[in-house]
């Protein structure tokens, strides 16, 4: 071998090293199919959720600036699959964090989530001052990475899917559910059976 081939071969195989971690850090983030998290399906509507509760998993998706956890907000993974030969209408889906006592928390409004990275510690129910809105430069959870991820879909077409996350002020604690209501048929407007599952791994079907 060529003196000096050798350094060279391993520099250039270094660098491809380098360049393919490069490319896997700043990989988007891609849902899974319902099925690969904790689900329930009904009448042939599959709801999929992972709660993203640790630090790593919420830097993975939204940044490491866009610490949701450390302002008290849980972020929650939905994937609904429709199996059926109709659209289902998600106008209506009111999604909720159920803990193992029965404690109901509501998701938050997506326009709410910019406002919390203001403050350290949960507001008064009491008289709350109102809100002034953060400026949305500077601001982690005014980024693409947090509003783009936002649940959005209203309507589901057949054999269609839609992923998003749910955000809730919350702690994040063992047993905890999820619990889908309001998703109807897009045509005949007749309500779809409840959710409920837990986040845990478990699957019903």
């Amino acid at each position: 071998m060529i003196p000096g081939t050798r350094a060279v071969i391993l520099s250039i195989a270094l660098g491809a090293l380098w360049m393919a971690a490069g490319v896997a850090a700043d990989k988007p983030f891609q849902p899974g199919r319902a099925t690969d998290y904790a689900h329930q399906t009904s009448d042939q509507v599959t709801i999929g959720a992972k709660s993203f509760d640790t630090e790593e998993l919420t830097a993975e998706v939204f940044g490491k600036r866009a610490d949701l956890l450390k302002y008290g907000i849980v972020p929650v993974l939905v994937v609904i699959e429709n199996g059926r030969d109709k659209s289902v209408d998600l106008q209506d889906m009111q999604v909720s964090l159920v803990a193992s006592d029965g404690r109901h928390v509501e998701a938050m409004n997506p326009d709410d989530i910019q406002f919390m990275a203001g403050k350290r510690k949960r507001p008064s129910v009491v008289n709350p001052l109102p809100r002034v809105p953060l400026p949305k430069k500077g601001n982690p959870f005014a980024s693409p990475e947090v509003t783009e991820r936002v649940f959005s879909a209203k309507m589901l077409p057949p054999r269609d899917s839609a992923n998003g996350f749910f955000f809730f002020e919350a702690r994040p604690e063992p047993g905890d559910k999820l619990y889908v209501t309001g998703i109807k048929d897009a045509r005949s407007g007749e309500e779809i059976l409840y959710f409920e599952f837990p986040l845990d791994g478990k699957s019903q079907e």
